[in-house]
């Protein structure tokens, strides 16, 4: 087993919780430029006392995740198998809850694996392999999901690994193939997701919570969802009672499957009521500004980095400079929602940056919430990388 001196202070982040080592953290890279993937490696601080065992698994986060600070652990089948299991029981009451069907398994480092996720969506598994060497345990793991889920249905399993040309990214794998349409069930709302087809499902489970608040507060409000993907915190709003919503995406599926979501509520796709805009989100924000548009609500959930044929967006470069517009197209007494899942981005400069752009639109404008993954499925270590979601919720007065 090869040892990898790091330095102390990332030693003393490892013993605290951390589980991410990266390239940097290294003292001398000469130790890990002949590691291949799956390698087990002991972690070893400047006075070469031992740390931590980790796997390496290059992710763009990293080199390796660390697995266990225990001696005499191994990354071994008992210890993927308890990893699995513990996972699943942590989560057992979830899937008794009536009103919500669908949620994350297993979430990476969070439960003692990084690079691995595992979704449930309403009797369904979809499983994302960061790494080949953590696919290399598929028997392991997916004999595990099969004895400890007995409703289990069918899997999907996602490779986000470079593959060759001739190999399968995306599959179903076992079981029962999902309906086309998969409609799952959020909080008493339905969504569509499509299971099979492409890395993203049609929801993303960590917005949970989000969605939840936005359906409590969007009675008679006016809501703009901005890249706004399948509609789904439109569609919570217009469960919550909105009187209309405007959901903004360049994405040309992005109108279909709005409607679709919106259907399977029996809520009116009428325009006037609920208008989906299939277009460059800058450029509905300058047209709002153009007709002095204002929502009482206003959802962002940009991409970390996105390009259109206008426009070049990076949420740590430009995030602050789009939520002054923001701001000034939202009412007020009404609420701007701002949201960013870029890891590289820390909850206090992106609540700097948000602060700092409300001010320039008025000081009457105020953080009264915020919010980040949902607690009970998507478990995570210290590492900024692990806690990715950073919600912040504005009132202006």
């Amino acid at each position: 087993m090869t040892n990898i001196n790091i330095y102390n202070d990332i030693a003393a982040n490892v013993q605290s919780g951390a589980r991410l080592i990266r390239t940097a953290d290294v003292i001398n890279e000469t130790q890990i430029t002949h590691l291949s993937e799956g390698a087990i490696v002991q972690i070893r601080d400047e006075d070469n006392h031992f740390v931590a065992k980790a796997i390496v698994v290059k992710q763009n986060k990293g080199f390796a995740w660390v697995f266990t600070v225990e001696t005499f652990e191994y990354f071994d089948e008992m210890f993927i198998q308890n990893a699995v299991e513990v996972a699943i029981e942590k989560r057992m009451e979830l899937f008794d809850v009536e009103e919500t069907n669908s949620f994350r398994l297993f979430n990476g480092e969070g439960d003692g694996i990084g690079g691995l996720t595992i979704d449930w969506y309403n009797g369904f598994i979809q499983i994302n392999w960061y790494s080949i060497a953590l696919f290399n345990e598929r028997e392991i793991i997916v004999q595990t999901l099969k004895t400890v889920i007995p409703q289990l249905a069918g899997i999907y399993e996602t490779k986000r690994f470079a593959v060759s040309d001739e190999d399968w990214k995306i599959k179903h794998t076992e079981g029962s193939q999902a309906p086309q349409p998969l409609v799952i069930k959020e909080n008493d709302v339905e969504y569509a997701v499509y299971l099979g087809e492409d890395w993203m499902t049609g929801i993303f489970l960590d917005q949970r919570h989000v969605r939840e608040f936005i359906k409590t507060q969007a009675a008679d409000l006016s809501v703009l969802n901005l890249f706004s993907y399948t509609g789904a915190f439109s569609v919570a709003a217009a469960a919550g009672g909105a009187s209309k919503t405007v959901s903004v995406d360049v994405a040309n599926r992005s109108l279909d499957w709005t409607k679709e979501n919106f259907e399977l509520n029996n809520i009116s796709t009428d325009p006037d009521e609920h208008e989906i805009r299939v277009m460059d989100v800058f450029d509905y924000i300058a047209y709002a500004k153009r007709h002095e548009l204002q929502f009482d609500l206003l959802v962002c959930d940009p991409p970390s980095f996105a390009r259109t044929k206008k426009f070049q967006f990076s949420a740590e470069k430009d995030y602050q400079e789009l939520a002054v517009d923001l701001f000034d197209i939202t009412a007020p007494g009404g609420m701007t929602i701002l949201s960013t899942n870029h890891s590289g981005y820390t909850l206090n400069n992106f609540r700097d940056d948000m602060i700092a752009a409300s001010k320039e639109i008025s000081e009457d404008i105020y953080l009264i919430q915020q919010f980040e993954l949902p607690q009970e499925d998507f478990y995570t270590t210290i590492d900024p990388e692990s806690n990715y979601l950073k919600v912040l919720v504005f009132y202006r007065g």
